[in-house]
């Protein structure tokens, strides 16, 4: 077996100890805004576990245990305890596993089913973010106050009124911070991160400028609500801070997704930050559900963009026919019907043709499906480009096509699909062109008559048609 390169390794290992400083200087971060024992306003490391499971898989696993494990063993420095070092270990191993256990469970099952959505159904994929970031931070707070428990650094006193905290704080973290993290991540491990992205939109020195400004008026925002809170002390201040929601969603709406996960994170660091300076602590939930409700808006907010250009394909569907690129079937249905309905109310002609092309099945059998496609291709454009604006053609199945003509009488409309036959243009073939022919039933639809029965006598005039010899327009 070829050893792989020793670059290779010095890579590999340079990308751990990268990863295990970034983890623990973001615990050391977050430990600083402790306002419970063991219980901060937003836990980031439980978002830089989750998506580096998310982003590289297993390989984050080992990573991880080192970084909790060092953070144990840092925190047992900080208790300044007279516990011996092997049972430090020990009992920093059990924190390390329980937090890693529980974010890997989560991380793992959202990597393993991100691919069954494509981008176009980033909604879900949010969805299904949210719902996994709360089981995990449930499962994680749950397992970290059963290990403190254990390691007896925690009573079951304390547990009980810290636990719903503890839980809300790990959520905060990982649903605000995670897909930051995501995009910090895939650059120092090179992965591909085009799932997380939805439409992506242009950046100019204009654009950025007015981010400068949006984050500003964040900030702004983020300042008033807490010193309020802080000088009067009043419950019903701290609920303010859902405005932030206002100036996110406007970069949600007009930056690309990176400034938004940026925004989110820059957002959720002020709130924590002047939150543990001013010490607010008595409004602590209210402060970390608006962080989550935030940070969820703002994530269906970036879904609105292919939301739209999925609805706009889908009302394409409906109204195109994928092969011609006229009207489809169901579309000509709706437009005739609300033109029925105009000539009951103003008493205006409206006359219909159905028509198809002659020896089709003879085109297909003879020279394939593909010369047989590009005859319905030719035929309707050919009619398209020689009716009024106002005109419709559609295709109605096969090789037979619809044409509605608001205005005119049933000779008028014998007339124009007379005019319209002449104008058909010709096939180019393997064995040279061949004419385009077709055969037309016209009706004019009466003012007591619906589609379905202006249909059938259109059908029975084109089968007319057919019959005495094709290539010729009939009407009824």
């Amino acid at each position: 077996m070829t050893k792989p390169p020793l670059r290779h390794f010095s890579a590999s290992s340079f990308r751990i100890l990268a990863f295990i400083c970034l983890w623990l200087l973001v615990w050391w971060a977050s430990s600083l805004m402790d306002y419970q024992p063991f219980v901060s306003l937003w836990y980031p490391p439980a978002a830089l576990s989750l998506a580096a499971f998310i982003l590289v898989g297993g390989r984050a696993f080992l990573p991880i245990v080192m970084a909790a494990t060092l953070a144990g063993l840092w925190m047992y420095l900080e208790l300044d305890t007279h516990t011996a070092f092997h049972q430090q270990t020990r009992h920093s191993l059990l924190l390390a596993f329980a937090h890693t256990i529980s974010y890997g469970l989560g991380g793992l099952y959202f990597r393993k089913t991100i691919h069954k959505w494509d981008i176009q159904q980033l909604p879900q994929r949010i969805l299904y973010f949210l719902i996994i970031t709360l089981f995990t931070t449930f499962l994680a707070a749950s397992s970290g106050i059963i290990a403190f428990i254990i390691i007896g650094e925690m009573s079951w006193a304390q547990a009980e009124a810290s636990w719903l905290n503890w839980w809300v704080g790990d959520l905060a973290g990982a649903m605000v911070l995670t897909p930051f993290f995501i995009l910090l991540l895939s650059r120092l491990w090179n992965s591909d991160i085009s799932w997380l992205k939805p439409k992506r939109r242009r950046q100019n020195d204009e654009t950025k400028r007015l981010w400068s400004s949006k984050m500003l008026l964040n900030v702004a925002i983020v300042m008033v609500v807490i010193l309020a809170d802080h000088y009067f002390n009043h419950a019903s201040i701290a609920y303010f801070i859902f405005f932030i929601s206002i100036p996110q969603m406007w970069i949600v709406y007009t930056e690309r997704m990176e400034y938004t996960v940026i925004s989110l994170a820059l957002m959720s660091t002020m709130i924590a930050a002047w939150f543990g300076f001013y010490g607010v602590s008595e409004h602590a939930l209210t402060y970390q559900f608006a962080m989550c409700v935030i940070a969820a808006n703002a994530y269906f907010g970036l879904a609105v963009p292919s939301l739209l250009s999925q609805n706009k394909k889908l009302h394409h569907q409906t109204q195109i026919d994928t092969l011609t690129h006229i009207a489809s079937r169901n579309h000509f249905f709706e437009v005739a019907n609300n033109e029925i309905k105009q000539l009951k109310e103003q008493n205006k002609p409206l006359s219909l043709a159905l028509f198809d092309l002659d020896e089709f099945k003879s085109i297909n059998d003879t020279y394939g499906h593909l010369i047989g496609d590009q005859a319905l291709i030719m035929a309707a454009q050919s009619i398209s480009t020689h009716i009024r604006d106002r005109d419709l053609i559609a295709r109605f199945g096969g090789d037979e096509f619809l044409l509605l003509l608001p205005g005119q009488t049933k000779e008028r409309a014998h007339l124009t699909a007379d005019r319209l036959r002449q104008k058909l243009p010709a096939i180019p073939t393997p064995e040279g062109h061949i004419p385009i022919r077709a055969s037309f039933g016209v009706v004019e639809i009466n003012v007591n008559e619906s589609l379905t029965q202006a249909l059938q006598r259109a059908d029975q005039a084109l089968l007319n048609a057919k019959r005495k010899g094709r290539d010729q327009v009939v009407s009824s």
